[in-house]
C-alpha cells in the first residue's frame, strides 16, 4: 500500500522541463498577459486585434473598465505553428542575380550538399554576392546592397532567385519577394565584419530553442501593449487650459486651485467658491468703478513711469554702441592701422623695384598706377577666353588694335605682363592692400550720430542733462574727425602716429542709477498698493463668474487627471524585468550552459585555446554573449589572426548548437593567418560539411587546395567556381574551375577544344583571337604542370603544403630538354590573353596555326622528357 502511494505521488509530481517552467510563469501572470502569452505560444501572430483584446483586458484590470466575465485560456505549445524551416534542406543555386552592385547578370552558381568553393581575386565581385546573402541569410552585419554606381541610369530593382529542395521537392524563393520566409533563416554567414561583432559587442543568439521566443515575443507584445494605453494617457493628458491667464486672467484662490489640479485634488473644495450671488454681481460693478476711477488718477504717474523705464532702456543700448566706437580709436587699433600703412607701402614699392620699372617708357604715362595694374589683370582675364589656348602665340592678333603679332617683341612684353601681375611681390602687395581697404571700410561705416535732435534719450537729456549730453557729442566729433584723418591717411598711404580717443561713459552709468532710483519710487507709491488690492478682489469675482460657467468642463479634466494616474500604475519596465529574468535564469539552466560546451570544444578543434571568458547573461529576453579576456574586449589583445579564430568559433558553435541551421556560408575566413591554421581551418570545415552545407568565398589558393584535399581524403562531394572580373564586368561566374584544378592540364586536350573552335570557318574574328589567346594561356598551364608532375615528378605541388620526398629519385634534369621547354614557354607568354608584350612582337596576331604549333610542340617535349630516365 506504501509503495502504490508513493508512485502515484510520483505520477503527480511534474518533471521540470523547459516547457513546464515557461508555462509556469505563465499561469503566474495576470489575464491580459496569460491571453497574449497563450497567442504567442500558440504560433499564432500578434496582431492589432489580439492588441485590442488585450489592452480591454488591461483596462479591467487597472479598475478603468467594468469587469467581464472571460473565457477559459488553455496554454498549449506549439512548436511548428507558423514558420516554414525544413528539415531536409538543400540549398541548391543561386540565379537571376539583378541589380546588386555591378555584378555581371544571368549567372549561376551552383552548389553541393557538402562543400563549395567561389574562388576569385579581390575585385572579381565576392564581395558582391556575399553582400546579397548577408542581406537575405541570418547575419549580424547587414549591409545596404547599392545598385552599380558606374552608370548613372537603367539600374533594375535588386533580385535574385535562391533555389533549395526539401524531400525532392524544389523550393525557389525570391529576393526580395519572399524574404520573410524561415527557410532563409536555417543558412548563415560570416565575413571579416561580421568577425569584429562577434568579438567587440554584445551578441543575441537568433537560434535558440522556440520556447525561449516567448519571453521576447511577450516583451514585443508589451510595448504594443504600452503603446496603446500611452497613446490613451496622451489623448487624455491634455494640457490644463484654466491655469492659463485666457480664461481666469489674473490671480485669486481659484486660479491657485487650478493651477495646482490634480488627481488628488479635492472637487468639493472648488465648488465651495459657489454660487456666485446677485450681491456678488452688484459689488463687482462697484469695484469695476472703484478701480477703473484710481486708475484714471494713477495714469499721469504711469506714463512718467513707461517713460523712465523707456530712457533708461535706451541708455543701456546707446551705452553699448558707444563702448563699440571705442574699440575703433584705442592705441592698439590706430597703432594696428598706421603699421598695415606701413607694410603696404613697403610691399607696393618692392613690386615696383620688382616689376613696374621694366615697363615704364615714354610712350605711355602712369604705368605702374592701380589704373594701369587693372587694365593688365583684365587683359589678361579676356585673353583666356580665346580658343581656349595659351595667348600671346605668333599670329595672333592684338586684343585691342586687332592687328598680328608676327615677331617676339609684342609677344614677349605681353608675356611679361601676364608673369608680372602673377609675382610674389605683386601678390603681397595686392594683399596687404586689401587689409587696408578693408580698415578703411571700417571706419567709414561707423555711425557716430549717435544723439540725434528728435531722439526720445537726446530730447530727455537735454531737458535733464544738457552739460553731459554736450560733453559726448563733443567727443564724438573729435572721433569722427580722427576717423576721417585715418581714412584719408589710408587712402593717401600715410602712416602717421595717431593718439587715442575715448569717450567717457561714467556720466551714462550715474544717470542710469539716478533713473533706477525714480521707477522704484513710482512701484512702491501708496495708491498704486490700494490700486492692486481692488484689481484682487474684482479678479476673484471675476473668476468666480467664469467657475460657475466652466464647472462642468473642469469636473471632466480632473475626471480624465484620475484615469491617467490609475494608467499610469501598470508598469511597462516590473512585467518586462519578470520576463527578461526569468528568460535569463532558463537560458542559462537549458541553453547557455550547451553554448558554452560548443564554443570550447570549437576553440580545442581550431586550437584557439586562448583564454577567452564567456559572459552568457541574458537580456531584454533575449539570450545573448559577449567574449572576453581578462575582462577586456579580445579584439584589443590578440593579434588579427587570433581574432578570427575565435570570432569563427563562436560563428561555429551558435549554428551548431541548434537543429534549424542547414548550412553556412564564409567570406575569406582565413585572411592574417599562417598555412598551419589554414590547413587546421579547412579540416575543421570540411568536417563541419560532413552534416551541411559549407559555401566558401576566398582569394586564397592555399586555403583552396586544402580544402579540396581533405574534402578528397573523405570522399565528399565537392565544387570549386571562379569569380573573375573580365574587361571592367565584376561577377563573372566560371563554374567547376579554378587555378588548383591541374589534372585537366597534364595533356593539351583542353588546348586542342579551343583550337578546334577558333579554327572553325563560321567563327567570327574578334571571338577566333579570343579563343587563340585563351588557348595559349591554358598550354601555358600545361607547361607549368609538365613541370611539376614530369620534371619535378610531384615532390613539391604549388598548392599543397605537403613535400613528396620519396618521388625525388624519379627527378631527372637535361639542360637541352630545360632550354626547349624555356623556349615553348616564352612562346606561349607571347601570345596569351593580358600579357605585357615588347614591342618587337606587339603588332602580331595570334592565328589558330600559331596554336596548333604550339600544340604539336608541347606534345613532342612532353613525349621526350617521359622517355627519359634516370640514370
Amino acid at each position: 500500500m506504501g509503495k502504490k502511494k508513493m508512485e502515484d505521488n510520483q505520477q503527480l509530481e511534474e518533471v521540470k522541463t523547459l516547457e513546464t517552467e515557461v508555462k509556469a510563469f505563465i499561469n503566474a501572470q495576470p489575464y491580459w498577459a496569460k491571453y497574449l502569452c497563450s497567442e504567442i505560444l500558440a504560433g499564432n501572430d500578434i496582431t492589432d486585434t489580439a492588441i485590442d483584446i488585450a489592452y480591454s483586458y488591461l483596462l479591467e484590470r487597472l479598475s478603468l473598465k467594468q469587469e467581464t466575465e472571460k473565457p477559459e485560456l488553455s496554454i498549449s505549445y506549439n512548436p511548428n505553428a507558423s514558420d516554414d524551416y525544413k528539415e531536409n534542406l538543400s540549398f541548391d543555386s543561386l540565379t537571376n542575380v539583378e541589380g546588386v552592385n555591378a555584378l555581371t547578370e544571368n549567372q549561376t552558381i551552383e552548389l553541393t550538399n557538402n562543400l563549395t568553393i567561389i574562388y576569385g581575386a579581390n575585385g572579381a565581385g565576392k564581395s558582391g554576392y556575399v553582400r546579397l546573402l548577408k542581406n537575405v541569410f541570418y547575419s549580424k552585419d547587414k549591409e545596404d546592397i547599392l545598385p552599380n554606381i558606374n552608370i548613372d541610369t537603367g539600374h533594375k530593382s535588386k533580385a535574385a532567385t535562391f533555389n533549395f529542395s526539401s524531400e525532392g521537392t524544389k523550393i525557389p524563393l525570391k529576393y526580395p519577394d519572399n524574404i520573410g520566409n524561415g527557410i532563409f533563416n536555417q543558412f548563415a554567414v560570416f565575413d571579416g565584419d561580421i568577425g569584429k561583432k562577434h568579438l567587440s559587442v554584445r551578441n543575441d543568439f537568433s537560434f535558440r530553442p522556440a520556447s525561449l521566443t516567448l519571453f521576447n515575443g511577450f516583451n514585443a507584445a508589451l510595448e504594443k501593449l504600452n503603446g496603446k494605453l500611452s497613446s490613451e494617457i496622451q489623448s487624455k493628458s491634455i494640457a490644463n487650459p484654466f491655469a492659463d491667464d485666457d480664461i481666469f486672467q489674473g490671480e485669486s484662490e481659484i486660479k491657485t486651485w487650478l493651477i495646482q489640479l490634480s488627481h488628488n485634488s479635492k472637487l468639493e473644495d472648488l465648488k465651495a467658491h459657489l454660487p456666485y450671488t446677485e450681491e456678488e454681481k452688484a459689488k463687482k460693478l462697484q469695484l469695476d468703478k472703484e478701480y477703473d476711477d484710481l486708475k484714471v488718477a494713477l495714469a499721469q504717474k504711469e506714463k512718467s513711469l513707461k517713460e523712465l523705464q523707456t530712457i533708461k532702456t535706451q541708455i543701456l543700448a546707446r551705452k553699448k554702441n558707444l563702448e563699440t566706437l571705442n574699440l575703433w580709436f584705442l592705441q592698439t587699433q590706430l597703432n594696428t592701422v598706421k603699421e598695415a600703412i606701413t607694410d603696404c607701402k613697403t610691399k607696393e614699392e618692392t613690386a615696383r623695384k620688382e616689376g613696374v620699372e621694366k615697363f615704364k617708357t615714354d610712350k605711355i604715362e602712369n604705368v605702374g598706377t592701380t589704373e594701369w595694374k587693372q587694365f593688365i589683370q583684365a587683359a589678361e582675364k579676356f585673353a583666356l577666353t580665346q580658343n581656349g589656348e595659351e595667348y600671346p602665340t605668333l599670329g595672333d592678333n592684338c586684343l585691342l588694335c586687332q592687328q598680328a603679332i608676327n615677331d617676339d617683341a609684342p609677344k614677349s612684353l605681353i608675356s611679361s605682363y601676364w608673369a608680372y601681375i602673377k609675382s610674389v611681390a605683386e601678390q603681397e602687395a595686392k594683399t596687404a592692400n586689401e587689409k587696408l581697404v578693408k580698415f578703411k571700410d571700417g571706419y567709414e561705416k561707423l555711425d557716430f550720430n549717435q544723439f540725434p535732435e528728435t531722439d526720445t534719450l537726446t530730447v530727455w537729456l537735454q531737458d535733464k542733462h544738457e552739460t553731459i549730453l554736450t560733453t559726448l557729442q563733443e567727443a564724438l566729433k573729435k572721433q569722427e574727425t580722427l576717423s576721417e584723418t585715418i581714412v584719408s591717411n589710408i587712402n593717401d598711404k600715410k602712416d602717421v602716429p595717431q593718439i587715442e580717443i575715448q569717450i567717457d561713459l561714467s556720466a551714462l552709468d550715474t544717470i542710469s542709477e539716478t533713473v533706477d532710483k525714480e521707477i522704484k519710487a513710482f512701484e512702491e507709491d501708496e495708491q498704486t498698493k490700494k490700486l492692486t488690492e481692488l484689481l484682487k478682489q474684482k479678479t476673484y469675482l471675476a473668476h468666480k463668474e467664469k467657475l460657475e460657467t466652466r464647472y462642468t468642463d473642469i469636473e471632466m479634466l480632473h475626471k480624465n487627471l484620475i484615469w491617467v494616474n490609475k494608467a499610469n500604475q501598470f508598469s511597462k519596465q516590473s512585467f518586462k524585468t519578470q520576463s527578461t529574468n526569468t528568460e535569463k535564469r532558463l537560458s542559462k539552466e537549458y541553453f547557455n550552459t550547451d553554448y558554452i560546451n560548443a564554443f570550447n570544444a570549437e576553440c580545442e578543434k581550431l586550437n584557439g585555446k586562448f583564454g577567452i571568458e564567456i559572459d552568457a547573461r541574458s537580456s531584454d529576453a533575449q539570450s545573448n554573449r559577449q567574449l572576453f579576456l581578462k575582462g577586456k574586449d579580445p579584439s584589443a589583445i590578440l593579434s588579427e589572426g587570433e581574432q578570427k579564430v575565435i570570432a569563427l568559433a563562436d560563428f561555429i558553435a551558435e549554428t551548431n548548437i541548434t537543429t534549424i541551421n542547414k548550412g553556412i556560408i564564409l567570406d575569406d575566413p582565413v585572411n592574417s593567418l599562417d598555412e598551419e591554421r589554414k590547413s587546421l581551418i579547412a579540416n575543421r570545415l570540411i568536417s563541419i560539411s560532413e552534416t551541411k552545407q559549407v559555401i566558401i568565398f576566398t582569394h586564397d589558393l592555399v586555403f583552396v587546395s586544402s580544402l579540396l584535399n581533405y574534402a578528397q581524403d573523405k570522399s565528399l562531394s565537392h565544387e570549386c567556381h571562379w569569380i573573375e572580373n573580365r574587361n571592367g564586368s565584376p561577377g563573372q561566374v566560371w563554374l567547376r574551375n579554378s587555378p588548383t584544378y591541374e589534372k585537366k592540364y597534364r595533356n593539351a586536350e583542353p588546348v586542342k577544344k579551343l583550337y578546334s573552335e577558333s579554327n572553325k570557318a563560321e567563327c567570327p574574328p574578334e571571338q577566333r583571337e579570343f579563343l587563340v589567346k585563351s588557348g595559349f594561356t591554358a598550354l601555358r598551364t600545361c607547361y607549368e604542370v609538365l613541370v611539376i608532375n614530369d620534371l619535378f615528378k610531384n615532390v613539391v605541388q604549388r598548392y599543397n603544403e605537403r613535400v613528396s620526398v620519396d618521388s625525388l629519385s624519379s627527378v631527372y634534369f637535361d639542360e637541352q630538354l630545360i632550354n626547349e621547354l624555356l623556349e615553348s614557354f616564352a612562346q606561349c607568354c607571347r601570345y596569351m590573353e593580358g600579357h605585357t608584350h615588347s614591342d618587337k612582337y606587339a603588332y602580331i596576331k595570334p592565328e589558330p596555326s600559331n596554336l596548333n604549333e604550339e600544340i604539336q610542340r608541347y606534345e613532342a617535349l612532353r613525349s621526350k622528357i617521359r622517355r627519359f630516365k634516370r640514370k
